[in-house]
Protein backbone atom coordinates (compact mmCIF):
# COMPACT_ATOMS: atom_id res chain seq x y z
CA UNK A 1 0.00 0.00 0.00
CA UNK A 2 1.52 3.26 -0.86
CA UNK A 3 -0.84 5.52 1.16
CA UNK A 4 0.47 7.76 3.33
CA UNK A 5 -0.33 10.29 5.27
CA UNK A 6 0.24 14.44 4.34
CA UNK A 7 3.19 14.99 5.73
CA UNK A 8 5.09 12.37 4.23
CA UNK A 9 4.30 13.38 0.06
CA UNK A 10 7.06 15.01 -1.50
CA UNK A 11 6.51 17.50 -4.02
CA UNK A 12 7.31 15.82 -7.50
CA UNK A 13 6.63 12.10 -6.20
CA UNK A 14 5.01 9.81 -8.63
CA UNK A 15 2.68 7.04 -8.49
CA UNK A 16 1.17 4.26 -10.82
CA UNK A 17 -1.82 3.06 -10.25
CA UNK A 18 -2.78 -0.83 -11.50
CA UNK A 19 -4.35 -1.10 -15.04
CA UNK A 20 -8.15 -1.54 -15.37
CA UNK A 21 -9.21 -2.98 -19.20
CA UNK A 22 -12.68 -1.04 -19.96
CA UNK A 23 -15.41 -3.34 -21.01
CA UNK A 24 -18.49 -2.95 -23.05
CA UNK A 25 -20.36 -3.29 -19.79
CA UNK A 26 -18.62 -0.04 -18.28
CA UNK A 27 -19.81 1.90 -20.75
CA UNK A 28 -23.52 0.40 -21.15
CA UNK A 29 -23.67 1.02 -17.06
CA UNK A 30 -22.26 4.31 -16.68
CA UNK A 31 -24.38 5.96 -20.42
CA UNK A 32 -27.73 4.32 -18.63
CA UNK A 33 -26.49 5.16 -14.78
CA UNK A 34 -25.23 8.94 -15.83
CA UNK A 35 -28.25 9.40 -18.01
CA UNK A 36 -26.34 9.85 -21.30
CA UNK A 37 -27.65 9.03 -24.83
CA UNK A 38 -24.91 10.91 -27.25
CA UNK A 39 -24.94 8.86 -30.24
CA UNK A 40 -21.06 9.17 -29.84
CA UNK A 41 -21.59 6.84 -26.42
CA UNK A 42 -24.45 4.67 -27.20
CA UNK A 43 -24.97 4.23 -31.52
CA UNK A 44 -22.47 1.76 -33.15
CA UNK A 45 -23.75 2.00 -36.89
CA UNK A 46 -23.52 6.06 -35.90
CA UNK A 47 -19.89 6.20 -35.15
CA UNK A 48 -19.12 3.98 -37.79
CA UNK A 49 -20.43 6.23 -40.17
CA UNK A 50 -19.67 9.70 -38.67
CA UNK A 51 -17.09 9.96 -36.64
CA UNK A 52 -13.50 9.51 -36.96
CA UNK A 53 -13.36 7.18 -34.16
CA UNK A 54 -15.60 4.53 -36.06
CA UNK A 55 -16.96 3.08 -32.60
CA UNK A 56 -18.31 4.29 -30.10
CA UNK A 57 -16.40 5.56 -27.14
CA UNK A 58 -16.00 5.84 -23.69
CA UNK A 59 -17.43 8.89 -21.86
CA UNK A 60 -14.75 11.26 -20.53
CA UNK A 61 -16.21 11.36 -17.40
CA UNK A 62 -16.32 7.72 -17.15
CA UNK A 63 -12.55 7.63 -17.51
CA UNK A 64 -12.52 10.51 -14.88
CA UNK A 65 -14.55 8.14 -12.45
CA UNK A 66 -12.01 5.25 -13.26
CA UNK A 67 -9.18 7.08 -12.13
CA UNK A 68 -10.79 8.70 -9.00
CA UNK A 69 -11.01 4.84 -8.63
CA UNK A 70 -7.60 4.03 -8.69
CA UNK A 71 -6.46 7.24 -7.15
CA UNK A 72 -7.69 5.75 -3.75
CA UNK A 73 -4.51 3.14 -3.51
CA UNK A 74 -2.25 6.43 -3.76
CA UNK A 75 -4.48 9.04 -1.07
CA UNK A 76 -6.57 6.21 1.00
CA UNK A 77 -8.07 6.69 3.99
CA UNK A 78 -5.93 10.07 4.82
CA UNK A 79 -7.74 11.27 2.70
CA UNK A 80 -10.67 14.34 4.35
CA UNK A 81 -12.39 15.52 1.54
CA UNK A 82 -11.83 16.19 -2.62
CA UNK A 83 -12.04 20.04 -2.70
CA UNK A 84 -11.01 20.68 -6.51
CA UNK A 85 -11.39 18.46 -9.38
CA UNK A 86 -10.33 20.56 -12.67
CA UNK A 87 -8.55 21.47 -15.78
CA UNK A 88 -9.42 18.30 -17.66
CA UNK A 89 -8.34 17.89 -21.00
CA UNK A 90 -9.74 14.99 -22.83
CA UNK A 91 -6.78 14.25 -24.92
CA UNK A 92 -7.41 10.98 -27.09
CA UNK A 93 -10.93 8.66 -26.58
CA UNK A 94 -11.28 5.46 -24.75
CA UNK A 95 -12.91 2.92 -25.97
CA UNK A 96 -13.86 -1.08 -24.62
CA UNK A 97 -10.87 -3.06 -24.74
CA UNK A 98 -8.37 -0.52 -23.94
CA UNK A 99 -6.49 -0.64 -20.94
CA UNK A 100 -6.02 2.84 -19.12
CA UNK A 101 -3.98 3.21 -15.65
CA UNK A 102 -3.45 6.82 -13.88
CA UNK A 103 0.16 8.48 -13.61
CA UNK A 104 -0.47 10.38 -10.17
CA UNK A 105 2.11 13.31 -9.44
CA UNK A 106 2.18 15.53 -6.19
CA UNK A 107 2.79 18.91 -7.98
CA UNK A 108 1.73 20.71 -4.49
CA UNK A 109 1.87 20.67 -1.05
CA UNK A 110 0.59 23.22 1.64
CA UNK A 111 -1.15 22.93 5.43
CA UNK A 112 -3.87 24.29 6.44
CA UNK A 113 -3.74 27.23 8.78
CA UNK A 114 -4.70 24.99 12.33
CA UNK A 115 -1.57 22.58 11.34
CA UNK A 116 -3.96 19.55 11.71
CA UNK A 117 -4.45 18.88 8.10
CA UNK A 118 -2.63 19.93 4.79
CA UNK A 119 -3.85 19.94 1.14
CA UNK A 120 -2.24 18.02 -1.49
CA UNK A 121 -2.81 19.25 -5.27
CA UNK A 122 -1.79 16.18 -7.67
CA UNK A 123 -2.02 15.88 -11.80
CA UNK A 124 -3.36 12.80 -12.98
CA UNK A 125 -2.64 11.33 -16.13
CA UNK A 126 -4.78 8.70 -17.44
CA UNK A 127 -2.65 6.47 -19.93
CA UNK A 128 -3.54 3.64 -22.27
CA UNK A 129 -2.09 0.15 -23.36
CA UNK A 130 0.39 2.10 -25.47
CA UNK A 131 1.39 4.87 -22.70
CA UNK A 132 -1.28 7.61 -25.45
CA UNK A 133 -2.47 10.05 -22.68
CA UNK A 134 -6.00 9.80 -22.76
CA UNK A 135 -6.95 12.74 -20.17
CA UNK A 136 -5.11 14.68 -17.60
CA UNK A 137 -6.42 16.51 -15.21
CA UNK A 138 -5.56 18.17 -11.54
CA UNK A 139 -7.14 17.81 -8.13
CA UNK A 140 -6.73 19.14 -4.76
CA UNK A 141 -7.73 17.02 -1.48
CA UNK A 142 -7.58 17.64 1.66
CA UNK A 143 -5.29 15.27 4.05
CA UNK A 144 -4.76 13.79 7.10
CA UNK A 145 -1.21 14.76 9.02
CA UNK A 146 0.24 12.06 11.21
CA UNK A 147 -0.45 8.21 11.07
CA UNK A 148 -4.34 6.47 12.01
Amino acid sequence: MRQKPYDQYVIGEVFETYGRTITEADIVMFTCFAGLKLPLFINEDFCKKHTPFKTRIAPGFMTASIAAGMMEDILGPYTIAALTLDKFKFTKPVIAGNTIRSKITVENKKATSDGQRGVLTVRVNILNENDDLTLEFWGSFMSRKGEL
